[in-house]
């Protein structure tokens, strides 16, 4: 009874001491004094703490109930700090704790979570109500993402969905006001931003941003400086309003005084270009009508030359006669011309009676001095093409009856026409003009007169054993 006694008076004094023990307890405490003072441990204890010591591994990671920070085990969080909780880890996640893996084995934190490997201090402040994974970082190029919208020419090409983030939450206003600085960069990039930027904007952006840029006066110059981005953006083009707006601010190029620059600028004429491939004729007409005021000075240039065949493959057919007509009447000139001869082989080849009629009453009379011209003898060649037989008779009679025949046989550029009369007329016009060059008693290796004699050699005019012997 005395032990008893003594029990229970112990328990009496550790219950006013406010150490309350379960009853179930005090066996197991009284095994495990006996066992301090005969000095025992547990074997599995014991085990775990050597293989710790040899490993060199704290045993904080192999008994975790006696670790002293239990977020070790746990993968680093990466929204915590800013925003709403993070959504379930990846399939593939993995969680280890940090500093449990050697040289060689598997990267530290997490594989394949969003923002795993982004310092915390790269992740900035989220905006209220955005997902923690979408949000921009807080510092591009070293600056605050408003920072970055201030001043464009100072990004990284690393941050360009960072900074189409950082515009998808600004005002229409800022957008466009980021995206014309960006047109007016020096920056190589800069201006492959812009491309970014506007391809990501919708048709009323897009408005906005060619309205800003039309209505400025330094929109000449933009189109010198910047001409890829503005025929860019006239492709882009996908409502009447927008072709509208650079038709209004082309009108001042196409005055008769404005004209003659325009043709010495090449890079405005590549910005009129685009406009008239892209924009409907009835916003385009008012190029149409300068271009047929001034089609016969444009035929002699090359620059005005590709614009008015641009224009002429886009007017109605009404206007292209007109056009042609004109040019039709100014054929002898444009013959002569290295431009303008172009145009008129075009017209020939279209092969419009009237037009083709207007042609050779202009040339009638000039077809020698034509057929010695490096130019005009390509015109001569095709009028023996599509002319009748009548109107090359013309010309064959013109060309044999010229006092210094000979010379036109032997002639660098004549020969050619006389080559193609041969080849095109029919008898018993083509036997008059070969007897005519086979009396001229011309050697047979002269440098210019091989193409002839081979023709008349195929036509029977001449032996082929001739040729051979020579």
């Amino acid at each position: 009874m005395a032990p008893l006694l003594g029990q229970r008076e112990e328990l009496q004094e550790q219950e006013k001491r406010g150490g309350v023990r379960a009853e179930d307890d005090a066996p197991r405490d009284e095994l495990a004094e006996k066992m301090a003072r005969l000095g025992l441990h547990e074997p599995a204890e014991a085990a775990g703490e050597d293989s710790a010591a040899v490993d060199r591994f704290s045993p904080a990671f192999l008994r975790p109930h006696r670790a002293a920070d239990q977020s070790a085990l746990q993968p680093a969080s990466i929204v915590r700090a800013a925003g709403p909780a993070a959504p379930s880890p990846m399939p593939d996640a993995r969680r280890f704790a940090e500093g449990r893996l050697r040289r060689g084995g598997l990267a530290r934190g997490p594989r394949n979570e969003p923002g795993a490997g982004t310092p915390a201090a790269a992740r900035g402040v989220l905006l209220t109500g955005d997902h923690a994974y979408m949000t921009p970082p807080r510092h591009l190029h070293g600056m605050a993402a408003n920072r970055q919208l201030q001043d464009p020419n100072l990004f990284s090409h690393v941050n360009e969905q960072a900074v189409l983030f950082a515009l998808s939450q600004e005002t229409p206003e800022k957008i466009v006001s980021y995206a014309c600085d960006l047109l007016l960069s020096e920056s190589t990039h800069g201006q492959q931003m812009f491309y970014l930027i506007f391809n990501h904007c919708h048709h009323q952006l897009r408005e906005w941003v060619i309205a800003k840029i039309t209505q400025d006066r330094s929109f000449y110059s933009l189109c010198v400086r910047r001409t890829n981005e503005v025929v860019f953006m006239i492709n882009s083009c996908e409502t009447r309003k927008s072709m509208q707006l650079f038709g209004d601010a082309m009108v001042p190029w196409m005055s008769p005084s404005q004209m003659r620059v325009l043709l010495s600028d090449s890079k405005r004429l590549q910005v009129i270009h685009a406009f008239i491939k892209s924009s409907p004729p009835d916003i385009a007409q008012f190029i149409f009508e300068a271009v047929a005021k001034e089609c016969t000075r444009l035929a002699r240039q090359s620059n005005g030359l590709s614009l008015l065949q641009n224009c002429l493959e886009r007017v109605s057919w009404m206007e292209m006669d007109n056009i042609l007509i004109k040019l039709s009447y100014q054929s002898l000139h444009l013959a002569l011309n290295s431009c303008g001869n172009w145009i008129l082989q075009d017209i020939l080849k279209k092969g419009d009676s009237f037009h083709i009629a207007v042609i050779a009453s202009c040339l009638r009379n000039h077809y020698v001095t034509l057929a010695k011209n490096k130019y005009g003898s390509n015109v001569v060649e095709w009028c023996l093409k599509v002319f009748n037989e009548g109107e090359r008779s013309v010309i064959v009679n013109e060309l044999i009856y010229y006092a210094h025949f000979r010379d036109l046989v032997t002639h660098e550029f004549a020969n050619f026409t006389l080559s193609t009369a041969l080849e095109v007329c029919k008898y018993p016009l083509r036997n008059i003009l070969a007897n005519a060059i086979l009396s001229q008693n011309i050697m047979v290796r002269n440098q210019h007169c091989t193409k002839i004699f081979s023709i008349l050699a195929r036509y029977g005019f001449i032996q082929r054993t001739f040729l051979r012997d020579f």
